[in-house]
């Protein structure tokens, strides 16, 4: 069990005293699909986790209100999904039951996923939440360590670009290569984003055994988004305001005959 970090807590007690505005202002952009970013086109266009979901068994890290975990066990998919917010849960929960659909819900933080048993899931996703995580390495070793051989990673997080930006412009304001913790005062709490470079994310993949195979900016669909405040479409028109990694834990055949590596 990892104990919580100054940081690891601050996030947690935000998303507890804001859940319930939260999701008021989003719950309606949130549903019937995977939403990956802020006026991004949705999962049934992008193929993200593939062409289907169906008898898959998919993980959801940080799940929100639940809404795209509902959505997959209603495309067919064994899902369980786990968050840190009990606030959340309960909307996630009620959300699940509305819908009369079936989701394991764990109250887990994404760092220790211990509760889960190795190669265990087909898919492992996590839809803009890996920012707000301290320890990405032991993240990316705990989904490594849960997803069967060949199975399917993804995530999406605000574009390292983007995030050095100033709020509504373009003007750079901050260094990229600027690691310390980007500290946002809300109305509810304090909100603790963990920025990395390109190279910081692919290495946290690669050194956790992923072999990386996609890293997508799609362009944003002509229409605002309910978090258009933070992402307006006049900027993310120009500058990507998500990316998207795509990686795989590598099966056996994979490796080089005899296992000796290639030489």
């Amino acid at each position: 069990m990892v104990d919580d970090s100054a940081f690891t807590k601050a996030n947690r007690d935000n998303w507890n005293a804001s859940s319930k505005e939260y999701q008021a202002s989003h719950h309606a952009e949130l549903e019937e699909d995977v939403l990956w970013g802020p006026s991004m086109p949705p999962e049934r266009e992008l193929r993200i986790l593939g062409e289907s979901v169906l008898g898959k068994h998919v993980l959801e890290i940080a799940w929100g209100g639940g809404q795209s975990a509902v959505h997959l066990a209603m495309m067919g998919a064994r899902v369980t999904a786990i968050d840190f917010s009990k606030a959340q849960l309960e909307h996630a929960r009620a959300f699940a039951r509305s819908k009369k659909t079936s989701v394991r819900f764990l109250d887990a933080d994404a760092q220790d996923l211990s509760m889960l048993d190795d190669g265990n899931f087909d898919i492992a996703f996590s839809a803009y939440a890996l920012g707000f995580v301290e320890d990405i390495g032991r993240t990316f070793r705990e989904v490594a360590r849960v997803l069967r051989p060949g199975g399917l990673f993804a995530f999406s997080w605000t574009s390292p670009l983007f995030a050095i930006t100033e709020d509504r412009g373009l003007l750079v304001k901050r260094s990229y290569f600027d690691r310390s913790p980007i500290v946002f005062e809300e109305k509810d709490g304090t909100e603790i984003d963990f920025h990395r470079t390109y190279g910081d994310w692919h290495r946290a993949l690669t050194d956790a055994g992923f072999v990386v195979t996609d890293i997508l900016e799609p362009e944003p669909l002509p229409r605002e988004n309910t978090y258009a405040d933070v992402f307006p479409l006049s900027k993310i028109r120009m500058i990507p305001g998500t990316t998207i990694w795509r990686a795989r834990k590598p099966a056996p055949q994979d490796a080089s005959p005899g296992g000796h590596g290639s030489r």
